[in-house]
């Protein structure tokens, strides 16, 4: 695996030796790998077992042009930062909307710790902040129009929280700073019952961010929401392939 060929899939040119251990840095690195790289399930159309072998995410994600959910992507990710110098570690989180993962399966985030200060940092979670959240600092930062934060609940616990625009303040997760391992979740796709029976009814969902907007497929709608302006048009299952060529450079 090679760290250029990642960078170049998140269209940053940079050599790798150029890249020194900031938060600038950091955030270069995570908004540039979010507009890049969509968060996608298709595998469980494709009926296709997710697999977190790097070798097999690597060849996924840089080589085949594919994205991926949260177990692929951020340790795709979770590599890159670490092969660039950075303090970085898995941490899991209970997401309050399971639709797309399911209440069996934790949310795979990470934490990064630069000058003594612990950030999350999390690429794929469809729409989501798309910087690094400091720890310790009660900071409101704006992505996509919405307003995220983090709460500290306990000694052990923290939640990401977003501004609804009806119910004020909301939960997107709960996670802890244990620190995790692939192997702490390698199994959750072997050929269990519960995750054959979530992939069977899992609903398709393609969704990448745009500079100012986001562009989301799912089984038959197209959403484009770019400024002020959005679209929604209904696709069909012949049309799928070339929505996903058009609009999230992937070839089926």
């Amino acid at each position: 695996m090679e760290i250029e060929k990642i960078l170049k899939r998140i269209e940053i040119f940079d050599k790798p030796s150029k890249i020194n251990i900031s938060l600038d840095n950091l955030t270069k690195l995570q908004e540039a790998y979010i507009l890049n790289v969509p968060y996608e399930n298709l595998d469980f159309v494709f009926k296709k077992e997710f697999s977190v072998n790097i070798l097999k995410i690597y060849e996924k994600i840089v080589c085949n042009y594919r994205g991926g959910i949260c177990y692929e992507s951020n340790t795709l990710f979770m590599y890159l930062l670490k092969n660039l110098g950075f303090d970085v570690q898995m941490i899991f989180a209970k997401v309050e909307d399971i639709t797309y993962i399911g209440a069996d399966y934790p949310h795979l985030a990470l934490l990064v710790t630069i000058d003594n200060k612990q950030y999350l940092v999390d690429v794929a979670n469809g729409q989501n902040v798309r910087v690094p959240l400091c720890l310790n600092e009660d900071k409101i930062v704006k992505s996509e129009d919405i307003e995220y934060k983090l709460k500290k609940i306990n000694e052990e616990e923290f939640a990401l929280m977003f501004n609804h625009k009806y119910k004020g303040w909301q939960t997107r997760y709960i996670f802890t700073k244990e620190k995790k391992s692939v192997s702490d979740f390698s199994g959750i796709f072997e050929n269990t019952k519960n995750y054959k029976q979530f992939s069977n009814y899992a609903p398709l969902l393609v969704t990448k961010a745009l500079e100012n907007g986001r562009v989301t497929l799912t089984d038959d709608t197209m959403t484009y929401k770019k400024d002020d302006h959005k679209r929604v048009w209904e696709i069909s299952l012949e049309n799928r392939a070339e929505v996903l060529r058009d609009y999230f450079n992937i070839e089926i």
